[in-house]
């Protein structure tokens, strides 16, 4: 194509005229695949919750191995080893009992033994948290005016057989000796608190336990002393059964959660504190990470 703008001479045509060069019209695109694309792989979101129930049996199986291993232990004989492992005993057998309840479909007398198992919890936190050795003498202390307020109470046995098996005074003997190492004040709540002088909801709050204290053991406290009204025909009565079905079974899984927490903790503290890297080693396998149960 030929015009009379100004641009530069083409040799083909003699130089009389300019040519304009078109530029070449765009090559078609390459027709697309028809193929599906791959979607990309889900994300695989939160892990499904643990199965708590079956959970927990394998719990207590580990721990009554742990117990046996640990009773077998350098610290067993010792003092503060002896009460250490009788309360984590204590601790193993109220969660065999819970199970074998909750079997029967016993739920609130299950959430009774829930308060025992915390306040085990709570105890061998502190006592490791603290002067273990101070607080064994303690323990032994306040076990025997606990006694002295037994002996003084009953008397059934005096004129029997059993009456040679427990000496009175030495016993207000003994009550002596103990005063003597305390102040009056400490004297006195040793004798009302027990061991540590204090209550069972300050020694939660000095482990760092004192939402279970609030969440827990008020909870099962209720069930102790009196009854608990959704356990009842109560809601019934109210028409609320379809609140209650769901009250009830949300209780029923607070309880499987709070009772799998407690012994697996104490569990793994049992496992550090004698080297048991047997059960270490089944507690990894069974999702505890060495803090918490798996889904805590």
């Amino acid at each position: 194509m030929h015009n009379s703008a100004p641009h530069p001479p083409c040799t083909k045509c003699g130089d009389d005229t300019t040519h304009v060069f078109l530029p070449s019209p765009p090559s078609s695109p390459e027709p697309r695949s028809t193929r599906p694309s791959t979607p990309p792989p889900p994300s695989p979101g939160p892990p499904p919750p643990p199965d708590l129930p079956r959970l927990n049996e394998q719990l207590l199986r580990v721990s009554d191995g742990l117990l046996l291993r640990a009773s077998r232990h350098l610290i067993a004989p010792t003092p503060q080893g002896r009460i250490l492992l009788a309360l984590f005993r204590k601790a193993v057998n109220t969660f065999r009992a819970m199970q074998l309840l909750k079997g029967e479909h016993l739920i609130e007398e299950s959430w009774v033994l829930l308060r025992v198992l915390l306040e085990n919890h709570i105890d061998i936190l502190y006592l490791l948290e603290n002067d273990t050795t101070a607080l064994t003498q303690r323990w032994a202390d306040a076990s025997i005016l606990d006694k002295l307020k037994y002996l003084r109470e009953v008397d059934f046995y005096d004129g029997t057989t059993l009456q040679n098996m427990v000496n009175r005074q030495e016993w207000k003997n003994l009550e002596t000796e103990i005063r003597s190492r305390y102040s009056e004040k400490d004297f006195r709540a040793l004798r009302k608190h027990g061991y540590s002088g204090i209550s069972v909801q300050q020694r939660a709050e000095h482990v760092g336990m004192a939402n279970h204290y609030q969440n827990l053991y008020r909870i099962a406290s209720r069930s102790v002393h009196k009854f608990d009204p959704s356990e009842t025909q109560l809601m019934d009565y109210l028409q609320h059964t379809d609140a209650a079905d769901d009250l009830l079974a949300s209780r029923r899984t607070a309880l499987e959660s709070a009772q799998n927490e407690l012994l697996a903790r104490l569990s793994i503290v049992f496992s550090q504190l004698t080297t048991d890297l047997v059960t270490q080693a089944e507690l990894c396998s069974l999702g505890f990470n060495g803090s918490a149960p798996p889904g805590q």
